[in-house]
Order: structure tokens, then sequence, then C-alpha cells
């Protein structure tokens, strides 16, 4: 039992000689090529600083460099150096300025050219206007086609007639104009003492009477017709208030053209209509007298219930008026006598 307890193991041999022998390292392999590789990873780690001086100097110098031409001679051999000639190098700011200069040339040229004259204006679209009207009175002809603003065009369309609610114009090359019109539709005619005054369109602008229109109201008036919120007389704007860009108002309140066209169906269909500044739109009753409904066609459906039974009061009382106001529901009066 002693013998077998001094029996010794591998591993207590491996233990005892690794506390007698000293520790050995395998060495680190330095061939030719490993320290290659090395050094050429270390050198890609530095970073050159670079000196825009030298760089800006050789620019300039490449800028200035000269193209050298040699000829050869009939002796073989021998050559001749001609003298230098610069490099010209066409950059986009020069490219961009050519150009700039050479469309105002063309473009002078166009407008000087008989070519390019307005030779035909072609007018469309318009019923009551003529064509040779709105021509003579814009004045284009012979005048060169490249001055000439559409726009500016429409303008002076637009201010000449009144009864032209819309004009487009396109240019046509090298020497025409197309214009086409829309004219106003006349809702109201307008008559002061029987006598036509002008039309009256659906958005409540004025024009003068022109040819034929069997659609408009003829309304009857003693005076001139309700004008919108804000609209201001030409005789009576100041030097600042027609400076003023403002947009053009109508004549005529768009509103109260509403009023008429819904009277006007109510109305008796042997009545005229009737306005009056002082009492508003009405006509001439079957039985004689005048009826107003005032400036609107406010309630117009109470108002029109209530003057049924003043009529048929009137009539019980045998009366005869000359005048009945409805302007305001709740205080009409009616007048026997001038």
């Amino acid at each position: 039992m002693a013998g077998g307890s001094n029996k010794t193991t591998r591993a207590d041999e491996v233990r005892a000689r690794r506390k007698i022998e000293p520790a050995k390292r395998k060495p680190i392999p330095s061939s030719p090529s490993v320290r290659a590789s090395r050094d050429a990873q270390n050198a890609s780690r530095v970073v050159s600083r670079r000196s825009y001086s030298n760089v800006q100097y050789s620019r300039g110098a490449a800028t200035r460099s000269r193209s050298r031409v040699y000829m050869p001679t009939s002796t073989p051999g021998s050559e001749v150096r001609l003298p230098s000639l610069p490099q010209l190098r066409l950059s986009w700011r020069m490219l961009s300025g050519l150009i700039a200069v050479g469309m105002i040339v063309l473009l002078y040229l166009m407008s000087a050219s008989d070519g390019f004259a307005i030779s035909q204006v072609s007018v469309n679209g318009g019923v009551r206007v003529p064509a040779e009207e709105i021509s003579q009175k814009l004045k284009l002809h012979d005048e060169s086609i490249i001055s000439v603003i559409p726009s500016e065009v429409e303008s002076r369309i637009l201010k000449e007639f009144s009864d032209i609610k819309s004009a487009n114009v396109a240019v046509k090359m090298p020497s025409g104009l197309e214009i086409v019109v829309q004219e106003r539709i006349p809702a109201l005619l307008w008559l002061i003492n029987d006598e036509a005054t002008y039309w009256i369109d659906q958005d409540g602008y004025t024009f003068a009477v022109r040819g034929e229109a069997t659609l408009p109201i003829h309304v009857y008036a003693q005076g001139e017709p309700p004008h919108p919120i804000g609209w201001v007389s030409p005789e009576t704007q100041t030097a600042d208030t027609a400076e003023e860009p403002k947009k053009e108002l109508p004549f005529v309140d768009p509103a109260f053209v509403r009023s008429v066209q819904k009277l006007n169906a109510i109305k008796p269909a042997e009545s005229q209509m009737l306005y009056s500044p002082k009492n508003g739109l009405g006509w001439v009753d079957p039985h004689g007298w005048q009826v107003f409904f005032g400036d609107n066609d406010k309630d117009i459906d109470m108002k029109l219930l209530e003057y049924a039974k003043i009529v048929e009061v009137i009539l019980d009382r045998n009366l005869q008026p000359v005048l009945i106001s409805m302007e305001f529901l709740h205080a009409p009066y009616y007048r026997l006598e001038h």
C-alpha cells in the first residue's frame, strides 16, 4: 500500500518539468514579404498636406503656356520653329456672354426687318362689335411683332370697348396677330324718359346699345340704378384715389340685376317694369295704380301676400290710389293723389 501511494502520474511529471525549464516563446516570423506589407500599411497612414500656393502657381503657369509649332524645311534633319501661339480656353461665363450678345443682335435685326412687321390682324368671337373697329382702334399694323406684348393689347381692348368681357391675344410668327374676344350679354335695357340709355349685363357692367338683343328686360326708370358698395364716380375721384390700383367695380349692383329678373317673373305680363330712385322697383297694377317693392327682392313673398290684403281692403272701400309702396314690409302705405 505504501509503494502504491508513492507512484507519480503523468500530470505530476509535466508540472514538475514546467517548474524546472523556463518558458519558451515562439519566434515572430520576420520574412521579407511580411515586413514589406507592414511597412506599406504604416506608410498609408501618413497624411500629407497639400500646398495650395504651388498648385495655384502651376495652374497659372499652365494657362500661360504656349503651344510651339515647328515647320520642317527642305534640308533633312532641320526645322523652323514658328512664333508661339497662346492656348485659349473658353469658360462657361464667356460662352453665356457670347450667347446673350448674339440674342440681342438677333432681336435688333428682327425688329428692323420688314418681314416681321404686323401685316395681318384677325379678330374672332365678336357679334355686335365689328372686327374692323377693333383693328382700327388698336393701330397695330406695320409695327414689329417683336414689340407686341399680348397682355398690354388685351388691356387696351378692354379699356376701349366696355361691351367686351374678355380678350385673348396670340402672336403668330412671323407677322400675324390673332385676337379672340367675348362680348357681354345684355340682361337689362335701361330706359330714361322712354329713351334707351345703355345695356346692363348679369354682373352689373354697362355698355353702349348697339345691334339687336331680344333677351334684355326693359326697365323704364326715372334715374340711375343703384351702385355697388365702394363704387366711386369718376368725376369725384381725387388724384390719390385714382392712382390706387383697385379692381374696377361694376356701375350697377349685381344684386339689383337679380332683383329685376325675379320681379319681372312676378309682375303682370302686360305691365312695364318701373324704377324710381325713391321707391325702387315696381309696375303698374291692372287696377291703374303704381306699386313699388324697393331696390331688392328681400321678403318679396311676404310683401306680395300683404299687398293682396291691401288691394282687397282698398277695393272694399272703393278707393282709387295713385301709388302703393311695399318697400318696407312692416310699414306699407298708399297715396290717393299726386
